[in-house]
């Protein structure tokens, strides 16, 4: 079975690495008070495969932001019609 999950990132939108427990990393998305939570599967490859997914992640991510970026500075202005800023 599939689900899809649909967010939006406004603000008080953050992603953090958490381990509540010694050696079970999570992978924290918040949206609002939603939550998307990655954990490693109990699996012997089970690490592998949650680092291998993780900088799969992170070069979508890097490339989802750039090109994010790139469109904000063609625009010139954010949805408000104010001058977009970048700090990160």
């Amino acid at each position: 079975m599939a689900f899809y999950v649909l967010a939006h990132p406004e603000e008080h939108t953050s992603a953090a690495l958490v381990e509540p427990t010694p050696g079970q990393p999570n992978l924290i998305a918040e949206f609002g008070d939603s939550q998307i939570a990655v954990q490693v599967a109990n699996h012997p490859d089970g690490l592998k495969m949650a680092a291998a997914f993780a900088w799969n992640l992170a070069r979508a991510a890097t490339e989802f932001a750039t090109r994010c970026q790139e469109l904000s500075r063609t625009q010139g202005t954010d949805a408000y019609g104010k001058h977009a800023e970048f700090t990160g």
